[in-house]
């Protein structure tokens, strides 16, 4: 029998942390049950494009996103939907334009409308205030809701009933790095053994916080001159972030080492991971950080319930030099329990690819009797 097919809506698949757990859930199901297809927002080549090609998946794209042009996006979704009526699963990451895709299902007939909550807050910008708006109706035409945390939840879905499904990862794939990955990739970044690496992986954007990052990585160098900050990702605001590292006078301990698809090396190479976010979800990067047994630092912001392992310590965003004192006088050894804890919490993707797996099978038997 030919697997299901479930279409995952997108804004894309680029870089980043809601576009990589689908990316982990995608590698770890039984694909001869179950296989994924994707709508995309953007008409750009994306970064996990080839791999979800390879992987058997089908990507449409539309163009809404660069040209703002509503009508055609409408005509779109009806002409998508009614061409496409083996989709009877659809599951929407993408709240803001949730309102048109799901009520284009509905109409043409799609019995399972799935909307997932992977975050807490919108961008504190105009980009956001639009967000916020539009994702409020986003729960209307919903028969299914999964939410990062009941936090998550909360803030998109009101009182409507949701589960929580944890951002699991490959907990093996990052607590298990290649036996030499920790020394290639610091010769690689310039970085000597007996310098302090700080990791940060996010994209530029506000939330993200890099500027309190450097004013913390600021803050520390006083006590700690052999520290070095490596930043991965790309996003709109790098340039600025660079000029603040210039103006800070770090620019010559920060590394800016853009989007790599290797990113489990690069934990190998840090000594401790940073997260001061204005605002997270459930942030898989602090995940893939806490399997790969790094000590890590995080913004009071963040939902505890993102903490398994046993070093992590959160920490207000008001002061830098909070940051920096709590990072010198902290114990950095890497914590050799942390693959079991992340098992043992449900953070590893089998869990969570397991529970998507049995519900989608599951509500695809319940919609065709």
């Amino acid at each position: 029998m030919a697997p299901i097919r479930v279409l995952q809506v997108m804004p894309a698949m680029d870089a980043g942390g809601m576009e990589t757990f689908v990316m982990n859930v995608y590698r770890a199901i039984d694909r001869d049950l179950v296989q994924f297809d994707f709508l995309y927002h953007y008409d750009k080549p994306c970064l996990y494009d080839y791999e979800i090609q390879a992987l058997g998946g089908q990507i449409t794209k539309l163009t809404v996103r660069q040209d703002n042009n509503l009508p055609r996006y409408l005509h779109q979704l009806d002409a998508f939907f009614a061409a496409h009526p083996e989709y009877r699963i659809i599951h929407g990451h993408y709240s803001g334009f949730g309102m048109f895709y799901n009520a284009a299902a509905r109409r043409r007939g799609v019995p399972v409308r799935v909307g997932h909550s992977h975050n807490t807050a919108y961008e504190p910008n105009l980009v956001g205030r639009l967000d916020k708006l539009m994702s409020a109706r986003f729960n209307k035409d919903l028969t299914d809701r999964f939410a990062c945390s009941r936090k998550a939840g909360e803030m998109l879905f009101g009182s409507s009933p949701f589960t929580v499904l944890p951002n699991g990862v490959d907990t093996d794939r990052f607590a298990h790095p290649a036996p030499d990955a920790r020394q290639k990739l610091r010769e690689h970044l310039g970085v000597r053994e007996d310098e302090l690496l700080l990791g940060h992986v996010g994209r530029f954007s506000a939330q993200k916080n890099h500027a309190g990052l450097l004013r913390i990585f600021a803050a520390l160098l006083p006590k700690q001159p052999n520290a070095r900050l490596l930043l991965l990702g790309g996003g709109a605001l790098e340039g600025e972030i660079k000029e603040l590292a210039k103006a800070l006078g770090v620019a010559d301990r920060v590394i800016f080492a853009g989007v790599r698809t290797n990113v489990q090396a690069f934990y190998a190479a840090m000594d401790a991971f940073l997260l001061p976010s204005l605002f997270e979800g459930l942030p898989v990067v602090l995940v893939e950080a806490q399997a790969a047994g790094l000590p890590c630092f995080v913004s009071d912001t963040v939902d505890r319930g993102a903490a398994f392992a046993s070093n992590v310590t959160f920490l207000p965003l008001k002061s830098p030099d909070i940051w920096a004192h709590a990072i010198h006088y902290s114990d950095l050894t890497r914590n050799p329990h942390a693959q079991q804890q992340a098992m043992d919490a449900g953070f590893d993707i089998h869990t969570s690819a397991r529970i998507l797996q049995e519900f989608y099978l599951r509500r695809y038997q319940e919609v065709q009797g």
